[in-house]
Parts: structure tokens; C-alpha cells; sequence
């Protein structure tokens, strides 16, 4: 889930780094591989899977990387292994306890508040298959003519549009935002039909959380704690950061290994994000989902309704699939064939991961208390010395096979704006461009893929064949969809020297027809409240609602997106308090946030690449990044000597700012 403004930001691209780390391949990559072993069938032992995970944490690599980390796994009703691995808190020297520190398990929170909605099913109070607007207090906009459900909500495909307000954190601890009253002032709106497509989706399951309160009539964090937590005596979890539970929190570290500060949920009861567990409680609740709904004698949820939270319910291909209710199904390459559910989390400076394995009634989760990521690779590793086989799956039979240049088109990420696949046919095979780079998919099945790596892909056929949306198991956070062919300007051919540029944006909705204007005006000067628009339109993140810091952009249409610029880093205003956003924009100023935006989530190393003599100091490392970067059309030229003639203090002409953000993404890696 997303945090902070710049956390949030850099969350983006947060798919993007973990596969930079950790390699497309199977299984683990580090020193601490194990050889493939059959040890795992039937009953696990569990003095190697304590020496399987001490192997794992004591690893130099490993342990230069983390400051603490709680590892558990379970059986049936029975705890394999429960331990901590070194420190709680650093400058205090306490040790990461699995019965008493506490921790935030962030996003696998979902799979509790999935839980008591589906306790809230089997009661009668909840049907999946209603309106949402049946049970709440407020009206969700609905721009389709299909209605939300609970199910949507539970498997991510609600449809809702772009920008995830409910991931919020604040360092002021009195900052108390109940979660009715975020819910009202935060409420979504439908754009995409839902069911349609897959989209991480942290308001969603806020909403939820919202839900059960409402028809319960019991407060959030009250109703689980009395319906879930109590029942499985889970007594050291809670949706509230209690003072009790603050005196043993593990300290949270950055990157760099700085402590962050304490910090509170907004809203402060998160159903998306908010838990705060032990390692000993998380085993009590992975045994109540691997032994059909129950510990011991105590059952919060019947055996039948257990199972159906399991089974795959969104897919674009059933061997594929995405969602269960409140679970899912991530990097299935590290899976070694056999069925896994799994729910992961990630709040500043936490880290969690948690996997089910049904049919060996076996779970495993970790967390960490740093930002750091090795969750994949330890799973991996474990998959492959406990389950290394190939479990059969069942063949699937596609009806029809599609001519593979039916999957050609340009396909936008449904999450991440900034990401672009482009999909075309070579031979008998599909080639995709997009941030990572190339992959050549070969097929499998009717629309499942795989590349030359062994990561699936698949395509959504919709009832008459045609290709919607495209999976890639690498970016397992969202579908991307299969974008039409953008509208043309009248002032700007098909053979136009930006034409690529300024299409790939109005494909992805950034720019529009100009107010009602056909035109684009290429060659016109652009204002730096138009670029903002633009730049804050592209990332796909949410409009702030705070009241403005610079006293000249009230009656500015571009006065949520430059308050928004603002808070996440990108932008600061003159001296006097003003922004002056009807000014024209430099290339200078413009190449500046670009490389705010790239340090802020992704790309932080020096850049040696010489522009000409005329930046300033203050924007040198911006154009300098530009330039490294190439994110520029045919103006920019270089001299005989080498030297890069970008013109920084010339205002930006729109078609430059077109190339500049069109080529971010792409060129970025």
C-alpha cells in the first residue's frame, strides 16, 4: 500500500525496483539458494525448517540488509517454527521477539477485513452480489451501467478511478480522522465497468472496512477484535496503535537504515493497512484459514466459506489468476507448480509477506522492520527446498485460438499511469516493450503466454473474443488495458516529428481536446500550470484536498494539481509565497521535476552527462538527468565537441513537454 507523499510516489514504480533485485527467474537467486529437495512432502521436520531459516537470516547479504524480522511457519493447527532474527529496535539493542514485539503487518490487514465481511455473509447481513450503495451511508458514483459489489470490492476490480486516496500515514500522533468521516470525504467514483478489470486497490478495502462497521453497528476495530482476534487469541493485535501496543512496537527504518518516526493511519482505524500483530498471533490466524475456518474448538468461519476464500475469483486465465476474496496470487513463478495464496504488505518502514499453501495445510509469513526487500526470494527459497515439484494443474481449453495479431495494441496500466506495454506480433510470437524492457511471450494456451523466463502472461478476451487487457506476472499489481487509437489533432499528421509523442499521451487520457479545441498547438509556449496539469495527470496520483500554500493559484485551473506538485516534493514556489503558474515554463524548470520525480521513486545516482553552458546551478542536475536520460524530441542537438545543445532557459514548447513525459517511463531504467 501507499504511505507518505513521497513514499506514495515512490510506490509507483515500487514493482519496477523489487524486480531490479531480485531477477525474473524462479525461485531464489541469492547465496543462501538451497539444492531442490523432496523434504516438504507430508509432514514438515522442524529442525530443518529452523535450520532452513537460520541458513536464510544469518547470511552475511542478508544480514548487512536488515535490522530485524520475524519468520513463522505452520501446519495444520501446529507451529513448525516461530522465531525472531536480530533487532527490534537497534538503538535500544532489543531483539526482534515473536511473542512480544508487535509490528505493522500493513496491506495483509486486507485479509482480516476480507474476513469479516465474509463473517458478515454467512450471517445473512452482507450479499456480494448487491449494490454497494445498499449498504452505506453515501452514493458511490457510478459512470457504468453495472452495478459495484462487495465481490468487486474483495477481488480488486472495482473499477474505481485513477488516484488511491486512502493510503495516508501522519508523524502527528494527536491526528485522530475516524473512519466514517474519511470515507465521506474520500468517497470514489466508478469509471471502469466493475468486474471488468483487475486493479490494486487500497480504498476499496478502506470501504470495506466501512461496510462491516455500518451494518454491523459496531465500530471497525471493535468488531474484529470481538469476532476475530478474541475467538483465536490473537490478544496482541488490534486496528488501534493502543499505548500498549506502542511500548513494544519494533522501530521502523529507512533504506539507509534511519529510524522513521512513530506514525498513525489516516484514517486511524485503516481496514486496508492498519493491523498491528505479533509473529505468534499472525500463526493463530494463518491455522484458522489452513484448517477451514477454525483453531481448536473456536470457528470464525464455516469450512465451505474458508474454501471459497481460497479459490481463484478474477483471472484473465484461470492458470493465471489474480484474486481470491481478500488473497492473492503474486509471482506465481516462485510457486514451483503447487496452489498458494498469499497477502502482502508494505508501510513505511514495514515490510510483510504471507503465504498459504491449502492443500499441504501450510503457511509461512515474515516481516520485516525495515525498507528493505528479499520477501519473493525467501518464499522462493523455501518453495524449493520443502516443494520443489511440478503440481499438475488442470488444462484448460480456449475455444478459439486468437490470431496473435489480435493481441497487438498499446495497453495503459489501470494503476500506474506512467506505465505503457506495447504488444506486437513477430513470427509466431508476441514481442512486449515496456518499462523493463523486451520480452518475447511464447503461447501456451489460447491467450496465456510465457516468457523466456518462464513468466506468464495472459490476455482478457472479452464473450466475443476481443482482446481487453493484458497480465504480466512480473507487475502483478494491475491489468493493463488495451488502449483505442487516440483521437487526432487537426494540426498534428501522423508523420509530425512528435506524433508518437503527443498520441501515447492522449491515449493514456493526460491531454484532451484542449477544451473543446481539435488543435494542439505543437509550437505554442506552455505555461507552468499547464505542465504541472499534465505532469500530475500522467502519474495517476490523487488531487490533494488541502488548502492551498501559494497565494496566487486559487482561481488557477491547474490549483489542485500544483497543491499536489507541491506536497510530494516536486515543485517549490518564489519567495514572496507565490507560484505564478500562468508564467511560461523553461526547459529547465521542466527537466528540474523530472528529476525530482525520478529521485523521489527510483533513479538517484550522480549523472555525469555535459549540457551546454547556459543552466543554472539550481537546474544542472535536472538537465543533466534529461539529457543522461534522452528525454527529448529532435530540437535538442549536439555540437561538434559533444556538448549537448539543450537550450535550458528557453520556454518549453508543448510538443517538447509531450516527448519529455512520454519517454520517462520508458528510458527511465
Amino acid at each position: 500500500m501507499l504511505r507518505t507523499a513521497h513514499a506514495r510516489l515512490r510506490k509507483l514504480t515500487m514493482i519496477m525496483m523489487i524486480v531490479l533485485v531480485l531477477g525474473t527467474g524462479s525461485g531464489a537467486v541469492g547465496p543462501w539458494s538451497v539444492e531442490a529437495s523432496a523434504e516438504g512432502a507430508g509432514k514438515l521436520v522442524k529442525s530443518k525448517v529452523e535450520q532452513f531459516a537460520d541458513d536464510f537470516f544469518h547470511d552475511p547479504m542478508i544480514q548487512e540488509m536488515m535490522a530485524g524480522a520475524v519468520f513463522v511457519v505452520v501446519q495444520g493447527e501446529d507451529v513448525v517454527l516461530k522465531k525472531g532474527y536480530g533487532m527490534a529496535n537497534m538503538e535500544k539493542g532489543e531483539p526482534f521477539d515473536p511473542d512480544h514485539t508487535v509490528f505493522r503487518v500493513a496491506s495483509v490487514s486486507k485479509a482480516i477485513t476480507a474476513t469479516a465481511v465474509m463473517q458478515l455473509v454467512e450471517q445473512g447481513k452482507l450479499d456480494l452480489h448487491e449494490d454497494m450503495n445498499t449498504y452505506l451511508d453515501f452514493n458511490i458514483p457510478n459512470k457504468t451501467d453495472t452495478p459495484l459489489t462487495m465481490r468487486n470490492l474483495l477481488t480488486n476490480a472495482t473499477g474505481f478511478a485513477f488516484g488511491d486516496t486512502s493510503d495516508l500515514v501522519s508523524f502527528d500522533m494527536k491526528q485522530d480522522i475516524p473512519l466514517g468521516q474519511y470515507m465521506a470525504d474520500h468517497i470514489p467514483e466508478v469509471v471502469y465497468t466493475p468486474g471488468e478489470y483487475y486493479r490494486y486497490d487500497n480504498h476499496g478495502f478502506n470501504l470495506q472496512g466501512y461496510v462491516v462497521e455500518h451494518v454491523s453497528g459496531v465500530p471497525f476495530h471493535d468488531y474484529v477484535s470481538s469476532r476475530i482476534f478474541e475467538p483465536l487469541g490473537m490478544m496482541d493485535s488490534d486496528f488501534l496503535l493502543t499505548e500498549q501496543l506502542t511500548e513494544r512496537l519494533a522501530a521502523a527504518y529507512d533504506v539507509e537504515g534511519q529510524p522513521i518516526p512513530t506514525y498513525t493511519m489516516i484514517p486511524a482505524v485503516h481496514p486496508a493497512g492498519g493491523m498491528l500483530s505479533t509473529g505468534a498471533d499472525m500463526a493463530k490466524f494463518m491455522m484458522a484459514h489452513l484448517s477451514s475456518g477454525k483453531l481448536g474448538d473456536t470457528r470464525i468461519l464455516q469450512e465451505e466459506t474458508a474454501r471459497e476464500m481460497h479459490k481463484p475469483q478474477l483471472y484473465a486465465h484461470p492458470d493465471l489468476p489474480n484474486m481470491a476474496y481478500g488473497f492473492e496470487f503474486s509471482q506465481q513463478q516462485v510457486y514451483n507448480g503447487h496452489t498458494v495464496v498469499e497477502k502482502g504488505g508494505d508501510v513505511n518502514g514495514y515490510h510483510t509477506g504471507m503465504w498459504l499453501l491449502p492443500e499441504e495445510e501450510v503457511g509461512v509469513f515474515v516481516s520485516v522492520n525495515k525498507d528493505i526487500e528479499f520477501r519473493s526470494e525467501l518464499f522462493g527459497a523455501f518453495m524449493d527446498r520443502f516443494y520443489p515439484g511440478e503440481a499438475s494443474t488442470p488444462a484448460y481449453e480456449q475455444p478459439q485460438q486468437p490470431a496473435l495479431s489480435a493481441f497487438e495494441g498499446i495497453y495503459g496500466d489501470l494503476r500506474n499511469r506512467m506505465w505503457t506495454s506495447r504488444v506486437r506480433a513477430v513470427e509466431d510470437k508476441l514481442q512486449v516493450e515496456d518499462p523493463f524492457g523486451v520480452h518475447i511471450l511464447t503461447r501456451i494456451d489460447g491467450n496465456l503466454f510465457e516468457d523466456e523466463h518462464g513468466v506468464r502472461a495472459a490476455f482478457k478476451l472479452d464473450d466475443s473474443m476481443n482482446v481487453t487487457a493484458y497480465y504480466y506476472d512480473l507487475k502483478s499489481d494491475s491489468w493493463a488495458r488495451k488502449l483505442p487509437e487516440p483521437e487526432r489533432y487537426a494540426d498534428v499528421e501522423q508523420g509530425h516529428a512528435y506524433a508518437d509523442y503527443i498520441y501515447h499521451l492522449r491515449q493514456l487520457d493526460v491531454i484532451g481536446d484542449q477544451n473543446g479545441d481539435q488543435r494542439f498547438r505543437p509550437e505554442e509556449q506552455l505555461t507552468r500550470g499547464e505542465f504541472i496539469s499534465w505532469f500530475i495527470r500522467w502519474t495517476g496520483i490523487a488531487l490533494s484536498t488541502n488548502p492551498f500554500v501559494f497565494t496566487d493559484i486559487a482561481d488557477s485551473p491547474y490549483a489542485r494539481e500544483i497543491q499536489t506538485a507541491y506536497e510530494f516534493g516536486l515543485i517549490a514556489g518564489q519567495p514572496d509565497g507565490t507560484y505564478q503558474p500562468d508564467r511560461l515554463l523553461t526547459r529547465q524548470e521542466a527537466a528540474a521535476i523530472a528529476r525530482r520525480l525520478s529521485v523521489l521513486h527510483l533513479y538517484a545516482e550522480a549523472i555525469e552527462a555535459q549540457p551546454d553552458g547556459e543552466t543554472d546551478a539550481w537546474a544542472l542536475e535536472g538537465v543533466r538527468f534529461v539529457i543522461e536520460k534522452q528525454l527529448y524530441g529532435p530540437e535538442v542537438m549536439k555540437s561538434e565537441d559533444g556538448t549537448v545543445m539543450y537550450e535550458s532557459k528557453r520556454p518549453m514548447l508543448r510538443q517538447e513537454a509531450a516527448a519529455l513525459l512520454s519517454l520517462f517511463a520508458d528510458n527511465l531504467l
